[in-house]
């Protein structure tokens, strides 16, 4: 089932990023696309990797959005499969959050990217409403088209390593942007660099909102190892 949602949850995000056209795509976008969505991350990484990412989730009101924590994600290269391909296991959170370890065969992109959109869709529907598959398809289409991609230093394991910033604020110009409770604003984030082992460095979707008095969310994925972006 997960295997299937994944899978499902990729071909539909890198269908919707390649929906750009000449005039639409900008340089940083397409750029960006190639990185997130057509980088074989997996390739090179040997197998019995560990990939461990630490997520916070940060509220600002605990009553409204539940309570926030820190807990693990862990993405392990189990073995190798056919051209470059990886079977991996991936182990959502730990304790009581934990769910079943998922394997996953003949994988060369990094899983974390998909988690972590699809996460991010489907908290911006709980929060703002919407078609899940409409905000899907402007999500993926919004980076596809209007992404910023700005070059960062990650320090990583004692060293500093370039990579890049991809950034979206896929609703902001939405024509619908009125009925979405404020969160119309949210934007989110990649850090992406070759020199890491699995590309992905942090996520992070901050749920801002326009509205007086509306709660927030920060939700922040972090490789084990990576420390400042700057």
């Amino acid at each position: 089932m997960f295997k299937s949602l994944l899978a499902s949850a990729a071909a539909a995000f890198l269908a919707a990023s390649l929906v750009t056209t000449a005039a639409a795509a900008t340089e940083d976008s397409k750029k960006a696309t190639a990185l997130l969505f057509e980088t074989p991350h997996l390739a090179s990484v040997p197998a019995g990797t560990k990939f461990v990412y630490t997520d916070e989730r940060v509220p600002s009101n605990e009553k409204l959005l539940g309570k926030g924590f820190t807990d693990e994600i862990t993405v392990d290269v189990e073995s190798d499969a056919a051209a470059g391909k990886k079977n991996v296991v991936v182990h959502l959170y730990t304790g009581e959050r934990a769910r079943d370890p998922q394997r996953i065969t003949e994988m060369d992109g990094n899983p974390m990217l998909v988690v972590f959109l699809d996460n991010a869709v489907g908290r911006f529907q709980q929060f703002a409403g919407g078609d899940r598959a409409y905000l899907k398809h402007k999500f993926s289409k919004s980076i596809g088209d209007e992404s910023t991609l700005t070059p960062v230093k990650i320090s990583y394991n004692g060293s500093e390593v370039d990579g890049y910033r991809v950034q979206v604020k896929p609703f902001e110009n939405d024509p619908a942007r009125a009925k979405m409770r404020g969160f119309e604003v949210a934007e989110f984030s990649i850090v992406i660099s070759e020199k890491i082992p699995g590309f992905f460095a942090k996520m992070v979707a901050n749920y801002a909102n326009t509205q007086k008095d509306s709660p927030t969310l920060v939700d922040t994925m972090t490789l084990k190892g990576v420390g400042d972006v700057k």
